[in-house]
């Protein structure tokens, strides 16, 4: 039987483990540093994470009980574009999940540490070389600094995090907020218990002090009581050049960060696991896989790119400087007349949403881009930019 250790803890570590354990028959390394705390934040998943949880533990909707979270229905978005409220919904037969990480971790780990393929090691690695397995899923978490192996996605313009943890008694909303602000925009993700907001923006054009006093405004808006438990963080968006080879896969942080607009990263951790397998098992060459790898994350920063491009009821430096690096990301993508382009064109059409194709680019279906796009107030720039270069 052949051997794969996955590195790290942490949601994606959980998820990998997972996934190897349900999909192959490999012996299992489960390596982490136990003096690595959880992240205690909120986080919300697309629509591929709890299909992923059906699969492995049969999860149902019971289950979030037990990682304190919630059904996830939608997006809800404020002050984007010309500053029209809407919802970005889901299908009526999937939803996506809001879950306390630190719960989900430690409910992951029960279910599965006692399993005989796998062998819990708590070491600290500090080269994956020395690992004494046939594969390798390093799932170590977020990169402080970047090096030659990564390339850092520029046209995304917001830097930092500020999050603050607000308690209820009950979740007041079932759908994550997203609200364009001054300096950015706030993240609202409901748990059972507390309420986790942030603020995304970039420290080149404000300081700390005035985002925590800008956030009052949703604390107010939405009837939230603010705690002492916060969060400040400094972030790079990034990705790695080359993520699978012959024997290591990189995947969660250790791979790739891109802010979470649309909380795409556990759904594109989904997939990192499987391309890593098919790799591995020889359906798949490492050059295929990398070059799947690197579409999906320019693809998922020109979706993100996109609610940048409508701007934002707020003018000001910030958003001139969203817009400008938007338009950029965006106006290549039609230049070179990618799949990207061709499948925002193609969302459009009525007739398209209706009978649509059932691929998701930047991991988004059709009819998710024809709503956004609409909402948004971008169908005539779309329209603009297909004139120039597709007639």
């Amino acid at each position: 039987m052949k051997k794969i250790s996955v590195v790290g803890r942490g949601t994606v570590g959980c998820l990998s483990v997972a996934h190897f354990l349900k999909h192959t028959n490999l012996e299992i390394d489960w390596i982490f540093d136990p003096n690595i705390p959880a992240a205690a934040v909120g986080e919300g998943t697309s629509l591929i994470f709890p299909k992923e949880l059906l699969k492995v533990f049969n999860w149902q909707h019971d289950s979030l009980l037990k990682i304190k979270g919630t059904v996830k229905q939608g997006i809800y978005k404020e002050n984007w574009g010309r500053g029209e409220s809407f919802l970005h919904p889901f299908p009526i037969d999937s939803v996506g999940m809001h879950l306390s990480a630190v719960d989900f971790q430690n409910e992951v780990f029960e279910l599965v540490a006692n399993n005989s393929r796998i062998n819990v090691i708590e070491n600290k690695v500090t080269d994956l070389k020395n690992i004494d397995s046939d594969y390798v899923m390093s799932c170590t978490g977020s990169k402080k600094s970047l090096d030659d192996n990564y390339v850092e996605h520029s046209n995304i313009p917001v830097n930092s995090a500020f999050v603050t943890h607000c308690f209820w008694d009950y979740p007041k909303f079932t759908y994550t907020l997203t609200i364009a602000r001054p300096w950015g925009w706030v993240f609202g993700v409901p748990l059972q218990h507390r309420c986790a907001i942030g603020y995304l923006y970039n420290d080149n054009f404000v300081n700390l002090d005035e985002i925590k006093n800008d956030v009052r405004e949703v604390f107010k808006q939405y009837n939230l009581v603010p705690s002492n438990k916060t969060n400040h963080i400094k972030f790079k968006n990034y990705s790695r050049l080359n993520n699978f080879s012959d024997r290591v896969a990189y995947n969660g942080n250790a791979s790739f960060f891109l802010e979470p607009l649309e909380a795409t990263s556990t759904g594109f951790a989904a997939y990192i696991n499987r391309y890593a397998f098919d790799v591995w098992s020889g359906s798949l060459s490492v050059e295929e896989a990398n070059t799947w790898y690197n579409e999906e994350i320019s693809d998922i920063e020109s979706m993100i790119c996109l609610h940048y491009l409508s701007g934002s009821t707020f003018k000001n430096d910030f958003w001139d400087f969203a817009t400008s690096l938007a338009e950029n990301k965006i106006e290549k993508e039609f230049a070179y007349q990618t799949k990207f382009a061709k499948f925002v064109l193609h969302s459009l059409n009525e007739n398209n949403v209706l009978f649509p194709t059932g691929d998701n680019i930047g991991s988004w279906p059709e009819l998710s881009y024809n709503i956004n796009i609409k909402k948004l107030n971008l169908e005539k720039r779309i329209r603009l930019l297909e004139r120039k270069y597709f007639s």
